[in-house]
Formats: C-alpha cells, structure tokens, sequence
C-alpha cells in the first residue's frame, strides 16, 4: 500500500476503465494535485463551521426516528445525510442542487460494474447497457456540478479546489469520485457502529451517559471527544471496514510479502482480514471489544479503514466528522436492537448488513 503511484500501482477509474496510475502521466498527476487540496481544504476551521451544520441535520433525522418504532435499512436514510453533508461542505453557500440525489443515481449505476466479476474490454463494454447507464449518470451528474459551481455563494471545498489550480473540469472530477466515497462509505460505518451498540447494550449505556454528561455539562470535555465514543467507532472501523477490499496493480515485476508478482499481477487487499489476523488484536479478533484501544496503537498497516500511502482516503477528516457527530447523538438519543439482519452482509461495493432492520426505543 505504501508502494502505490510506484510498485504498485491504481489502474482503473470509478468505472473500471483503464487508466495510468503512474507518476509523470498527466491524469495521475492532476489527480494527485485535486487529492492535496481536497486535503488542505479539510481544515480545523472549515470542519468546526460544518460540524455545526451536520449537528442539526443530524438532530432532524432523530426528530424523524423519535415517531417510529423501528427503522428499516437505516443505510439508506444515512446516505441521504451524508450525501447532503458533503455538497454542503463541497459548496458553501451555494445551491448544491440536485447533487446529492444524482450522487446516488450514478452509485446505483456503477454497483452492477463493480460488483460484476467479469471485466470487458473496452470496446465491447462501451455497448452494454450497464455501462452506457452509467455514463448517462456520469453525465448527468457531472452537469448538475457544473451548475453548482456557476451558482451564487461562496465558501466550501470548491474553493480550495480552484485555489490550487484546478479548472472546473477538473474540480468536477474530483466531485464526482470523492462524492462517491462520501455517499454510502460513512453511512454503513455509522449503521455497523449502531448494530454493534444494539448487540452490546451495556457499551451502549455507558456511552449515553457519558455523552448524556457531556452534553449537560456534568462531565468533563464535549460530547465528540470522549475516548469511549473514539474507541467505539474505532472498533467497528475495525470489524466492519466499509472499504473492505483494495486493489492495486503490479508495475513491472514485484515481490510483495515473499511473492514474486509478475508484471501487471492484481494485488487485493482486504482490510477484513487484515483486521483478524493482525498481531495487534490476536487472541480475540472477533469480539468487539472497544476498550482495547486504551493505550493500544496498532502497528504500520495493522489497521487501515481509511487505507495507506499515497492513496490513503483524502475525505478521513471529513468521514471522521460525521462518525462522531452522527453516532454520539444517536447513541445519546435511542437504545436500539437487532430486528432483522441477513447472516451475510452485502458485499457487493461497500461492506454493508443486509436486510436489516433496527428497533428504536427513545432514552
């Protein structure tokens, strides 16, 4: 993973088409460009000016739950506020539009591609339905950016986007790919950290009162940056890493863990695994046990949610925002419990429980 843009390398966009991934080509180059100022524009201050936002979002989904007994597939109402929180926090004050829901459209597009085990080439795959869907949602999508862009306001990412050099070209591209990740990447987090409280309830219960303190002033520090909550997210990250699985490359002939890797070899990496196996959590990989971060720091490439390297997850800061945020208040707000889940999960994009339906009880 620490090879990456080097050994090893990404060589397919969003929709599998084959691109460079080395340094020196000009698409890599411009890409990495858009990754350091997504970056830079992921700031102290720009996230404390969103957190308030999202904190009373986030407390209108809870005015919602508070009238119902359950909620069935929680990751779908999830999206929808993190898809809303990053076109907020991607343009100010301007009119985002539709961007949000064409965010998902394009997801819902792209799920049969990348969840196909058969890859075309291009000039047989350009005919087929599927991928031609995608591409009109691409376009549809990408045009609805571009109106944003031009509409009246100021303030968010676009700017540092633009700050750095990149033309609205250019910017959409990165608006679209980082989108993606924020839509559904945050919400399947959120919803397996909810799944794990409802399996756990004295977790569950210790939280509440300490973010229940926190709130009224009887304990010490805010809400967000209790060490329980850290830990909690944490461990869920760990057990249940949305980004499941990763693929890299082989850039000419590699040796990787005492494998020789021929010349253009898929590497997949899966943090799932990664997460058992490690020496950090042996013993009982497969408990949720978020105490086990008090003091614990796992070492190089032990834990990787957000990946590593140079394609590490731009958005973390942002993604780490509205973990804290959406999680303490609904931790705060319900005791929740298991309805109906499927034994697998979906695992078809991201890693998500399928099927699943989460039973409400207000504190």
């Amino acid at each position: 993973m620490k090879r990456t843009n080097t050994d090893f390398l990404v060589t397919s966009n969003i929709r599998r088409d084959e691109v460079s991934g080395e340094r020196g080509d000009p698409g890599t180059e411009a890409w990495m460009r858009g990754r350091r100022a997504t970056q830079k524009g992921m700031g102290p201050a720009a996230l404390a000016a969103h957190r308030e936002w999202l904190a009373e979002e986030t407390e209108r989904l809870i005015a919602g739950w508070r009238a119902r007994s359950s909620v069935t597939d929680p990751v779908a109402e999830l999206e929808r506020l993190s898809a809303r929180s990053f076109t907020r926090f991607c343009f100010g004050t301007r009119d985002p539009g539709a961007a949000a829901r064409r965010t998902g459209e394009l997801l819902a597009a792209l799920t049969p591609i990348i969840s196909s085990p058969f890859h075309f080439p291009r000039a047989i795959r350009r005919f087929m339905p599927r991928y031609r869907r995608s591409v009109d949602a691409q376009r549809t999508l990408e045009r609805e950016l571009r109106r944003a862009l031009d509409a009246p306001g100021g303030g968010g990412l676009v700017e540092s986007l633009a700050d750095a050099g990149l033309d609205p070209e250019a910017s959409v591209r990165m608006l679209v790919s980082n989108g993606l990740a924020s839509y559904r990447v945050p919400a399947a987090a959120v919803t397996w950290t909810l799944v794990a409280l409802a399996r756990h309830p004295a977790v569950a219960d210790e939280l509440a009162g300490r973010l229940g303190r926190a709130r009224t002033g009887d304990g010490a520090g805010d809400a967000d940056g209790d060490p329980l909550l850290a830990w909690t997210i944490a461990e869920s990250l760990r057990l249940w890493p949305p980004n499941w699985l990763i693929l890299r490359t082989a850039n000419g002939e590699q040796s990787c863990g005492g494998w020789r890797l021929p010349p253009g070899a898929s590497v997949i990496v899966s943090p799932y695994v990664v997460h058992r196996t490690a020496p950090s959590f042996a013993g009982d990989p497969d408990t949720f046990r978020p105490e086990r971060w008090s003091g614990m720091n796992p070492g190089p490439g032990e834990y990787l949610p957000y990946g590593i390297g140079s394609r590490w997850c731009v958005g973390k800061a942002l993604a780490d925002l509205e973990l804290t945020t959406i999680v303490a208040a609904l931790a705060r707000e319900f005791r929740f419990s298991v309805r109906t889940m499927a034994e697998r999960p979906d695992v078809r994009t991201t890693l998500l429980p399928a099927s699943l339906t989460l039973g409400l009880r207000p504190r």
